[in-house]
């Protein structure tokens, strides 16, 4: 008979987050995949825990899994974990899960901290509905796709970046929504702990160093729609070019920029 796999949430930063059967469940199993072997500890040793560990990161997630499973099949409980947080959210795990579900293995939640709920737990921000969206992708066409994608969402969109993307990433998210109102959370549930709030463009944060989250919200909603196609042939008759106008149009509009890319290559070709 096989083991059981159990997916554990972590501290996401004070190592007093973590609950009761977190703790019980890391000391009952036969061993512990995580993440980061070194992180782990840290926290193993809070509890006075001491338990075999396997590594399990993004980059050798296949390679692991086949030994994890293996584990598993002989009949080992294992618990993976995450350097903070849930596992398979923005994290290393899906992969093992969809292995262990495929072969029938016993799979078992422990719950714990969110980055996600807790950044808007003290965010302010009263619309109880958001998007996840994580990690902007590596690739710069697929980054591209995706904000042109959620450009149009009508709700919270939630990134996460670290300290050396994040002038960055809002930096390409300005480019990608307009000067949107954010929320940038830092350092959550750790001494500095911090809550930012401004624009996209001129959001001030005194220390760059930690881990972030942005929190960014809707374009605001004007007072008349704008109508794309006069807006482009009042550009284009000013003399800018198709694309830029296309740029500003899709800003302002919440549009699709290639879309109304599109439609100004067709106005141009009237005139």
């Amino acid at each position: 008979m096989s083991g059981t796999l159990y997916i554990v949430g972590t501290p996401i930063g004070n190592l007093k987050d973590i609950t009761y059967r977190a703790v019980e469940t890391l000391a009952s199993v036969d061993m512990i995949a995580c993440e980061d072997t070194r992180h782990t500890l840290v926290l193993l040793k809070q509890y006075s825990i001491s338990k075999p560990l396997v590594s399990y990161y993004k980059q050798k997630e296949r390679a692991a899994t086949e030994k994890i499973v293996a584990e598993l099949e002989k009949g080992k409980n294992v618990a993976l974990v995450t350097d903070a947080g849930m596992p398979c959210v923005s994290d290393p795990g899906a992969v093992l899960v969809k292995e262990c579900r495929e072969r029938g293995i016993r799979i078992e939640s422990v719950p714990g901290p969110s980055a996600v709920v807790t950044a808007m737990s003290v965010s302010g921000i009263t619309d109880g509905k958001f998007a996840f969206i994580g990690f902007l992708p590596d690739k710069n066409a697929d980054r591209r796709e995706l904000l042109g994608e959620t450009r149009a969402y009508g709700i919270p969109l939630i990134f996460y970046t670290a300290p050396h993307d994040l002038k960055k990433t809002l930096a390409e998210l300005l480019n990608a929504y307009g000067d949107r109102r954010v929320t940038v959370v830092k350092e959550l549930t750790k001494i500095h702990e911090s809550v930012y709030e401004g624009t996209l463009s001129s959001v001030e944060i005194e220390d760059e160093r930690g881990e972030f989250v942005l929190i960014v919200e809707p374009a605001e909603e004007s007072g008349e729609k704008a109508d794309p196609a006069e807006a482009l042939e009042e550009l284009l008759a000013s003399g800018v070019s198709p694309a830029e106008a296309a740029r500003r149009v899709a800003l302002k509009c919440n549009l699709n920029r290639n879309a109304v890319y599109a439609l100004a290559l067709k106005l141009k070709d009237k005139r």
